[in-house]
């Protein structure tokens, strides 16, 4: 492999709202971490709320990569080598010298999910923070707590109509996932979108469909599926929480959401226990984000599962993705790294819906 160049270009946080292409130096490779040859980006939500609310002056924006393993430090010894086609998911507008969009990303191997043969590279990219999200929602059990199929499948599995799965915003990028590792596992799964999106995610794995705009769906999903006990509101904002809540069954059950819970939810359905899931707590250390504190002790749990998930092809994600899982609705962009902005603007207006937007570096 060609020799990793001392510098690098990179998209900077400058201010909020503000960020530039600049020259950087390249990580360097220290014991334990890799170094990944970026060749494509996806763009996440929480990238321009990083950018305009979050980042930190200096630090590299950007949270989803796919790449290749240039470089491995002293001590690795796998999950990933030399060569790896790999994507990956670091917390960009953070910390300086880490983040997605550049050329080269440092990380450590257990961060890393290698890629299917048959899967590009442009596709991959945007695996890291929606699928991950997914997942910890799903299968950890400090959240819903579903039962993980054994892995790889040989073939779908039939549908069990006494396990129910309400996803809300099922079209949204989290969503996507979520219906299918729903489907994967054997679930009903219960999805709420626009109408036009209706084919689109029965084919996902929804088993049935609701559109969100309809202000009495919780109470025609409820009174259809009293016995509903698992949610994830992959949207968690403008009322979805409380709509999961009237949803849900009387006798209690689980809501996993993306932003800070709503005291209402307990209004509405007492028997409703709601967990926040924060990607950002994977780096194993007590983080504040969005109001939300998370001592070291949850940290370290979440740390240890993303390992279990990711970790190259011996992780959970892999052998789903050889199971089946799909990568989100790719929207490639031209302009490498230099249009990011101008994607980052789409997405803040609400321009993206559906659809991930992949950038090739």
């Amino acid at each position: 492999m060609s020799a990793i160049p001392a510098e690098m270009n990179a998209l900077i946080v400058e201010g909020p709202g503000k960020v530039a292409l600049k020259q950087v130096p390249t990580p360097k490779l220290f014991p334990g971490t890799v170094i990944v040859k970026v060749s494509h980006v996806a763009l996440n939500p929480t990238d321009w709320k990083h950018l305009d609310f979050l980042g930190s002056v200096g630090s590299t924006l950007g949270s989803d990569f796919s790449g290749t393993v240039v470089a491995v430090g002293e001590g690795v010894d796998g999950p990933v080598a030399l060569g790896d086609r790999v994507s990956g998911t670091v917390h960009g507008g953070a910390v300086v010298g880490q983040g997605a969009f550049a050329e080269y990303v440092l990380t450590i191997p257990t961060r890393l999910t290698a890629l299917p043969d048959d899967m590009s590279d442009s596709d991959a990219a945007g695996l890291g923070v929606a699928g991950m999200t997914a997942i910890f929602a799903l299968f950890q059990e400090k959240h819903l707590g579903l039962t993980l199929p054994s892995l790889p499948l040989s073939s779908l599995p039939p549908v069990d109509s006494s396990k129910k799965l309400l996803v809300w915003s099922g079209a949204s990028s989290v969503g996507q996932f979520t219906i299918q590792l729903g489907r994967l596992a054997g679930y009903y799964v219960i999805a709420t979108s626009s109408p036009k999106n209706f084919d689109w995610i029965k084919d996902l794995g929804a088993s049935e469909t609701y559109s969100y705009a309809d202000e009495s769906t919780p109470e025609k999903i409820a009174e259809a599926h009293p016995d509903l006990a698992y949610a994830f509101d992959t949207f968690s904002e403008k009322g979805s929480q409380e709509a999961c809540a009237r949803a849900l069954s009387k006798n209690g059950g689980k809501l996993a959401v993306i932003l800070p819970p709503s005291p209402k939810v307990q209004e509405i359905n007492s028997g409703v226990k709601t967990t926040f899931v924060l990607l950002y707590t994977t780096g194993g250390k007590a983080i504040n984000m969005l109001g939300a504190s998370f001592d070291e002790e949850y940290c370290k749990e979440d740390a240890a599962f993303a390992a279990q998930v990711q970790s190259g092809k011996n992780g959970i994600y892999y052998k789903l993705l050889t199971s089946g899982l799909k990568p989100n609705r790719p929207a490639p962009k031209s302009g490498g790294l230099a249009a990011v902005p101008e994607g980052l603007d789409l997405q803040r207006s609400g321009k993206v819906s559906g659809e991930k937007l992949l950038y090739a570096i």
